[in-house]
């Protein structure tokens, strides 16, 4: 769509059908989901985090020095968290007309984009710029993979 002097009023007319009530709830699930799943991958994969030759790698926000990462790290982590699951939940809200309508398709489709965009702009890119083992980077991926459907779930079963 091109900007034309209708785009705003389009936009805002837009803006006014987001149920906001259930977008925060749909990211307060993305949160609870993303937490718990990240937190069992962390489980599963701490001897990676424990190799010195990748400690360069973390920020000095999740890792200032060696241990456990400080509560500004986790208030930080549980921001964006958040935040993100908000953002998907808009770009459910700014596509939902143009999926399918049956529930299943629908759950499949939305998750099939954001687990296809997910991997484009964070997978292959983290892939060849950082120097991460490709084990840990696979177990981004699927537990990324488990949190977005189960995200799709939750979207199209609340906002739908």
């Amino acid at each position: 769509m091109l900007v034309t002097p209708e785009w705003p009023k389009l936009t805002i007319k837009w803006i006014r059908t987001i149920k906001w009530g259930k977008l925060f709830f749909c990211g307060l699930i993305y949160l609870f989901f993303a937490t718990i799943i990240r937190q069992i991958e962390v489980i599963l994969t701490m001897k990676y985090y424990l190799m010195p030759q990748y400690f360069g790698v973390w920020s000095q926000s999740m890792m200032p020095n060696a241990g456990p990462p400080p509560t500004s790290f986790i208030i930080k982590s549980t921001t964006f968290t958040f935040a993100n699951g908000l953002s998907i939940g808009l770009v459910y809200y700014y596509i939902r007309n143009l999926l399918p309508k049956q529930f299943w398709h629908r759950v499949i489709f939305f998750a099939d984009l954001m687990i296809g965009t997910s991997f484009i702009f964070f997978t292959l890119p983290v892939y060849i710029l950082f120097n991460l083992p490709f084990q840990l980077l696979l177990s981004w991926f699927v537990s990324g993979f488990i949190i977005l459907f189960l995200t799709s779930f939750t979207l199209v079963k609340i906002i739908n």
